[in-house]
């Protein structure tokens, strides 16, 4: 308020010297400053009151490198302009304007200013479109908005903060397996199985004699008791067939070296391609991962369902998760084995494939679980011991490795987050009460 309680007080004393010394002149100067004051205040209280802010998004989920719009609407519901209208409004780090100059190195940490400033007349609306290029996989939150306004005298200034909360979920960035260099046909018998039909161990509709060639594991022990020779499991046929992405988010061996963001990153891409790929031909997906995901639980494990979201859920846990380990991926690998269908097939991506992880995949394929290996390291890793398909896909070229991408869409150096720096970053994200 451009008069405070000094300026009120004056006033008052002007006035009370022009009735003492019977001065009409100063007399009414002062009555008639106190009335404006007093009108112009009355005013301020209930400038912004009949003032609507809303954002409005075209989409509320977004692959990175797509265009988010955001149209910012202000409208005036009262019968008195409002001469002056500021609105401070921002978007949060990871997003940057559409229409930003190559040439400008991108900034992670950066916000986007969306303030405007603006006059409206009695029932007015009007509505800015910004255009934001999803640059970092996550969950964004558009926080509050702080208005500042003139009443119509221009007097006094009316503040208040809007209580607005969207949400933005940005998942990884996918191609297509051709792109990483994964083949959908033969020889990747394995992919090119799923689908047609299979059977499913778990349905099991009787025994026949056991022929050459079947395997051991699908032997029938009771049924080879009783009859005494042996005797092979005959299971019904399934036109379902379903995989589960078993995600490793640890990318070094020791815990305490921190986090690999370019491995990691790449292999939330990768995980994000495979669903994508199972989701389009008709294959049922899940993913179950050892990472962390503060504000979204259950994004550590989809089971697989034949629903019209499924897809949607996986690329979700994936935009949302940590790279803070909550287990050793060889032990998670052999616990995370109830929660998974007996008949699915195992994609495992993962990082780095130390002694330890192998040996838990060999006991997994010695029970008859179906895997599949993908290794995003730099290296292709020695697999040459190991019985399942094991396929190598280094990070592209084109992709940055800081989970976005570099303003000319160069590579840049690999990033390093030491385990103290993501459980930080973890932690802010819980306070902010993010949820889905």
């Amino acid at each position: 308020m451009l008069f405070d309680e000094r300026w009120i007080t004056l006033l008052l004393f002007i006035t009370l010297i022009g009735v003492i010394v019977r001065a009409p002149a100063l007399t009414a100067l002062g009555v008639l400053t106190l009335a404006l004051t007093a009108i112009s205040d009355f005013l301020r209280r209930r400038v912004l009151n009949s003032v609507v802010y809303e954002r409005r998004f075209n989409e509320t989920r977004l692959f990175m490198g797509e265009i988010l719009e955001v149209s910012c609407n202000l409208t005036n519901r009262g019968r008195l302009p409002i001469v002056s209208l500021y609105v401070d409004d921002s978007a949060p780090a990871g997003l940057q304007l559409a229409s930003a100059d190559p040439s400008e190195k991108f900034n992670p940490d950066d916000r986007v200013n969306m303030a405007q400033h603006s006059a409206l007349k009695p029932g007015e609306h009007t509505a800015r479109i910004t255009r934001l290029r999803a640059m970092k996989r996550g969950y964004f939150t558009f926080g509050s908005a702080y208005m500042r306004a003139y009443e119509v005298l221009g007097l006094s200034i009316s503040e208040r903060t809007e209580q607005a909360k969207e949400m933005l979920i940005v998942y990884p960035r996918v191609f297509s397996l051709e792109a990483l260099g994964i083949p959908t046909r033969d020889p990747f018998g394995q992919f090119a199985a799923l689908r047609r039909l299979i059977e499913d161990p778990s349905r099991i509709m009787g025994a026949r004699d056991y022929r050459y060639g079947d395997s051991f594991r699908q032997v029938h022990w009771k049924a080879t008791a009783h009859m005494g020779q042996l005797q092979t499991r005959v299971c019904e046929h399934t036109s379902d067939p379903t995989a589960v992405i078993m995600l490793n988010v640890s990318t070094f061996e020791q815990d305490w070296r921190g986090t690999d963001v370019e491995r990691f990153e790449w292999a939330l891409s990768v995980a994000g391609s495979l669903a994508v790929w199972a989701g389009e031909n008709g294959v049922t997906v899940g993913l179950s991962s050892n990472g962390t995901a503060p504000y979204l639980p259950s994004a550590l494990r989809v089971p697989p369902r034949r629903t019209p979201g499924q897809l949607a859920n996986v690329l979700e846990s994936l935009a949302v998760m940590y790279a803070f380990a909550a287990s050793s991926f060889d032990i998670f690998l052999l616990t995370e084995q109830r929660h998974l269908p007996m008949s699915a097939t195992q994609i495992v991506v993962t990082p780095l494939i130390t002694p330890e992880i192998a040996t838990a995949l060999l006991r997994l394929y010695d029970l008859g679980k179906n895997i599949i290996v993908i290794s995003v390291d730099r290296e292709p890793p020695d697999t040459t011991f190991l019985p399942f398909p094991v396929y190598h896909v280094p990070p592209l070229k084109s992709y940055w490795t800081g989970g976005h991408w570099d303003a000319n869409g160069k590579p840049v150096d690999p990033v390093v987050l030491s385990e103290a720096q993501v459980a930080r970053e973890a932690t802010e994200h819980a306070t902010h009460g993010v949820h889905a």
